[in-house]
């Protein structure tokens, strides 16, 4: 028996995949959902005050269709004013669900700083949380002690593994450069595959020697083809609580490499073998692992992870 899921996405266009993996994964587990979306302001060109205003008003809507179909669940892909989020929801639409896929913004952000989360305190027990790596809820229930925090896979696609493999080992780095991004390991990367084609993709990064840095925004379809045609994706972060890069990975069957103490462990139970401890000689070890494996095995890793995905969302 399908039930209804609401689902509000207040960025059209960075969150527009998620919103797909979302939705995939909500039909899977036998939800039907009905999704309320809009373009944040960098997309839309509208002011703030005006994004805030749609967003007050997907809540609204969402509550009369709640009242409408007892039962139903309500779920909100991304906090428009951080914590604050919380206070509104409470007053708007109680007993929604707020995705947090940050806790600690790795870029600057509104309604994370003390008083945000003081307010949002205040709420206790009432406050519900979406979390998507246990990463995350730590740093939540560090901020909201009594809040109500469940954690669930990151949603992934139904895999489609057409890859096109590249006849030279092609190493990528995608999406925009952010202080985490450890730019010394790639250097180290890079001086260890002389023969490898090292590009970096993505807005706001600096030179790094021994790569080809594309600095831009990337659209939709370009990302796919990137990672489709990528030997080996890594994941270089130093801090971070999930990737949504590592999932279209899987969505693709392109191999990816990342840090041993992530997230990323949820993914790839099967291959630990391509995470990788601190220093560039490990990630060096599991680049090579990665470059060795079998589309066989990567069909099993994301079949997987979807399965898993299906079933704990299933619960929601």
């Amino acid at each position: 028996m399908t039930r209804r899921t609401l689902v509000i996405n207040p960025l059209g266009g960075a969150l527009l995949h998620y919103r797909s993996e979302l939705v995939s994964v909500l039909r899977e587990s036998l939800q039907d959902p009905l999704v309320l979306e809009f373009e944040e302001p960098s997309v839309s060109h509208e002011s703030r005050y005006r994004w805030v205003s749609r967003y007050i008003k997907s809540l609204m809507i969402a509550r009369s269709r709640q009242r409408r179909a007892p039962g139903s669940t309500a779920i909100i892909t991304w906090p428009v004013l951080g914590y604050l989020d919380l206070l509104l929801t409470a007053v708007v639409l109680p007993n929604s669900w707020l995705t947090v896929h940050d806790p600690v913004p790795l870029v600057r952000a509104v309604g994370y700083g003390k008083l945000a989360r003081s307010a949002a305190r205040t709420l206790g027990r009432h406050a519900k949380i979406i979390v998507l790596s246990h990463q995350a809820s730590d740093e939540v229930r560090r901020a909201l002690p009594r809040a109500t925090i469940r954690v669930l896979p990151h949603p992934i696609l139904e895999p489609d593994l057409q890859r096109q493999r590249p006849e030279h080992t092609v190493i990528r780095v995608l999406g925009q450069y952010k202080a985490d991004r450890d730019t010394d390991l790639l250097r180290s990367i890079a001086a260890e595959h002389p023969a490898s084609r090292c590009t970096i993709t993505g807005r706001g990064w600096p030179k790094v020697a021994g790569w080809e840095v594309d600095d831009r925004f990337v659209p939709e379809a370009e990302l796919d083809d990137l990672i489709r045609s990528a030997s080996v994706v890594l994941i270089p972060y130093r801090r971070f609580f999930q990737s949504g890069v590592a999932v279209r990975c899987l969505e693709t069957g392109t191999p990816f490499v990342g840090p041993s103490d992530s997230s990323l462990s949820d993914l790839l139970s099967e291959r630990l073998d391509l995470l990788a401890e601190s220093s560039s000689a490990d990630w060096i070890r599991a680049i090579r692992a990665a470059l060795g494996v079998s589309e066989h095995e990567m069909t099993s890793i994301s079949a997987q992870a979807r399965g898993r995905a299906a079933h704990e969302w299933a619960a929601m």
